[in-house]
């Protein structure tokens, strides 16, 4: 069995590659497997009729039913556009393939049956299947295959006996490759002698789940991709049909798959999700990724005829389980641009150092009123660990401002009122107390370190529990803009929604000159062996921690979302008590923090800490994104408070670095991460300090690379438009396509086909 590789999502974007604007039509087919074709303007979809849409206006032109008369039964269960001698009459005819194991021939301009071709089909037909520009493979149920001669009055010209009830079908040149569940063979068609020897039939190992696509890359000379129902993509050797290698795009099922272009292969996946990778690197990489639908992605067409006729760009058509259409750019304009703008940014943009002080503690509930006067130096000196230059933004993470049990107990225990507290606003308002008596401190305290009126807040929330403080230099607020918070909870939960949150996170997002930056506060599931509970929630804080869309804003956003999620920001940072355990037994984690060796029982312990083997073991790991500095300092979990002394209560908890900084940026430095000595709480403070470099852009000089991009666009759609010409041409079978273009200025309506 070849070693899994799992692609690299780490500057993926989620902009989605609309055609002009989004657009989405409720055809009204639905299953899980759905006949559609697509060339130019018309679309067309079959189920218990077949139907002819206008692309442009979403209308439904024609209904056809296949037998004059209507019912609710499916009927249709394939479609093809067939090829024609005329390039005017390109998706002109569509061929339909019936349950009944009838051909319908049907004129999509007049929305009639052209003709019946007598086949010799005798049970469903399931795939129609264009060969170049000259025939059309028809396939059933039972594994006949009939080749149809398109350009001499569809005239059937062969009959085989393939792969019966087959899952994927694909034509590669003239062998036709099959699969169904778990096995898969190739009819070489092309090879006289093979024609009369039955292919072998190859099981894939047991580590792959059933095949649900077959797809070519043209990058990958000799190679076929699978894709399968586990999550899975193998790759295969198309002589030898050997498998090379196996990549696991996703714990979710692939249920779609497609090349596009020379090395993009577009994958839908049953969450309605649509990811494209670029299959070049060993370790594929995302290119994009974003929500398409809201069933299941269940089929994808793409249209790539049609820029050589004179469509825009390669439609591609993703097609959902109830029935809808999506459209989509095939040729990515939107983000060849964006990235060629980001690889010429240091044209248009200036940037300079930016200096973050991020600081996270559980406080166990503490009030700053108790704390002793040697734990009030050490909060003092938390609070200032980045002198020399100062920072420009310090950033304060607080979690377990108070008991977490619930609001009203919180309440009771932790003010000391003789006023009985009967109602959840009430408590609040006592909540709220115990913020302010922090925030208060918080800015006395950094008044005290750095000079009264040196840093100004510009931001704070709260989440019962959880309280986050921006402070910003104040000779910097000038550069700050567009501030905004929102809070998650996770916590107790009842019917997958939280009741209240006694866990969660709170995210605080901002512009400083033409950067974004977001900083978020957590308190993930508690437990020792609750880890795949704290995926859980980290991956909700991430996707349910939503702000206002600022799609004009694309300067800050560089990973090409609007800023409305996380992760859409330019540099990200996540920090708080995110509860990841030492897998190991207490006695064994203290024999090791005292061998004589420091640096080796850390880094042996580090082997077995659970946010560290997440990384490495699960490539599905929603924070596998972000990366951490190393760690050079103790367990900040579990001491008993105000000593510096293990848990050596009855649960004598195991020490671990619940505590924890993590960072997303492509343009960071790390300057130091480290633990203090606060004594008061069970936990201990920690705090990093890094340089983020952020962007100023001169519109001037931005307008003259952006007009230099769009030359160099210009020309590559010229080249691409060609590209797709010659292959139309050569498709015909002939092979001095690009002689014959040049001939005719590339006008394919000049030339002759028959």
């Amino acid at each position: 069995m070849t070693n899994k590789i799992y692609p690299d999502a780490t500057n993926a974007s989620r902009k989605k590659p609309v055609i002009g604007r989004e657009k989405l039509i409720p055809t009204g087919h639905r299953g899980a497997k759905n006949a559609v074709a697509i060339s130019g303007p018309c679309l067309a979809t079959g189920a218990h009729e077949t139907r002819i849409w206008d692309t442009q206006s979403g209308q439904c032109c024609y209904t056809i039913e296949p037998n004059g008369q209507s019912d609710a039964n499916d009927k249709v269960s394939a479609l093809q556009f067939a090829p024609t001698a005329d390039p005017h009459d390109e998706g002109r005819f569509l061929w339909a393939g019936l349950k009944d194991s009838d051909l319908l021939v049907i004129d999509a301009r007049t929305g009639k049956i052209w003709t019946r071709p007598n086949s010799t089909h005798k049970q469903a037909i399931t795939w129609i299947l264009r060969y170049k520009n000259t025939e059309l493979w028809t396939i059933d149920d039972a594994g006949v295959l009939n080749i149809w001669d398109v350009m001499d009055g569809n005239r059937l010209i062969e009959e085989h006996l393939v792969l019966p009830r087959a899952s994927a079908a694909l034509l590669v040149g003239r062998d036709l490759w099959m699969a169904t569940g778990r096995t898969f063979e190739v009819h070489r068609f092309g090879n006289k002698q093979q024609i009369q020897q039955p292919p072998p039939r190859i099981r894939i190992t047991n580590g792959l789940a059933n095949i649900v696509q077959l797809a070519v890359v043209p990058y990958h000379i000799g190679k076929i991709f699978m894709g399968h129902e586990n999550g899975n993509v193998s790759v295969w050797d198309m002589q030898t049909l050997d498998q090379l290698e196996v990549i696991s795009v996703s714990m979710y099922a692939i249920s779609c798959m497609v090349p596009v272009g020379e090395y993009y292969l577009w994958m839908g996946f049953n969450t309605g999700m649509i990811y494209v990778y670029d299959t070049r690197p060993e370790r594929w990489l995302v290119v994009k990724v974003w929500k398409a639908h809201s069933s299941g992605v269940s089929n994808f067409v793409v249209d790539d005829i049609g820029l050589a006729l004179g469509d825009k760009t390669v439609q591609i058509i993703s097609v959902d389980s109830h029935g809808y259409v999506s459209f989509w750019d095939g040729l990515m304009e939107e983000h060849w641009r964006s990235q060629q703008m980001e690889k010429f940014r240091a044209d248009y943009s200036v940037e300079q150092d930016t200096r973050i002080l991020i600081c996270s503690w559980n406080i166990d509930a503490n009030k700053p009123g108790k704390l002793s006067y040697s734990d009030d130096l050490l909060v003092r000196e938390w609070l200032s660990g980045m002198r020399d230059p100062d920072p420009e933004i310090i950033v304060v993470g607080i979690q377990e401002i108070v008991d977490l049990e619930s609001k009203k107990q919180t309440a009771r225990s932790l003010f000391a009122s003789r006023k009985k507290i009967e109602t959840l606003q009430e408590a609040d308002e006592l909540l709220t107390h115990r913020y302010t008596l922090w925030h208060d401190y918080l800015v006395q305290v950094i008044a005290d370190n750095y000079g009264r009126g040196a840093y100004t807040v510009i931001k704070t929330d709260q989440l019962v529990g959880l309280f986050s403080c921006i402070f910003v230099r104040s000779t910097e607020l000038r550069r700050i803009s567009y501030v905004d918070s929102k809070s998650v909870k996770t916590g107790m939960k009842v019917m997958k929604k939280s009741l209240h949150g006694n866990k969660g996170g709170i995210a605080i997002r901002f512009r400083i000159d033409d950067s974004s930056l977001c900083f978020v506060n957590c308190h993930l599931a508690a437990g020792q062996s609750h880890y795949i509970q704290r995926n859980a929630d980290a991956e909700g804080i991430l996707k349910d921690a939503q702000f206002p869309a600022r799609e004009e804003d694309s300067d800050a956003y560089p990973r090409g979302g609007d800023g409305t999620f996380i992760l859409d920001h330019e540099h990200c940072f996540l920090s708080g008590d995110l509860n990841y355990r030492i897998d190991m037994h207490r006695e064994e984690v203290l024999q090791y923090l005292a061998s004589r060796s420091a640096e080796d029982g850390l880094s042996y312990l580090q082997k077995e800490d659970q946010l560290l083997k997440q990384r490495v073991a699960n490539p599905f790991f929603k924070l596998m994104i972000f990366q951490e500095s190393p760690i050079h300092f103790l367990p900040t979990y579990k001491y008993d408070p105000g000593k510096e002394t293990y848990d050596s209560s009855e649960k004598r908890r195991v020490p671990a670095w619940c505590d924890r900084i993590l960072y997303r940026s492509n343009n960071i430095q790390s300057l130091f991460y480290q633990r203090h000595e606060v004594l008061a709480s069970d936990h201990r403070p920690i705090s990093g300090g890094y340089i983020v470099r952020v962007k100023r852009v001169d519109p001037s000089k931005k307008a003259k690379v952006a007009y230099d991009v769009d030359q160099a666009w210009r020309k590559r759609y010229t080249q691409l438009v060609q590209e797709h010409k010659a292959n139309y041409v050569a498709g015909f079978d002939m092979s001095d396509a690009v002689q014959r273009l040049e001939a005719v200025n590339w006008d394919v309506n000049q030339i002759k086909y028959r």
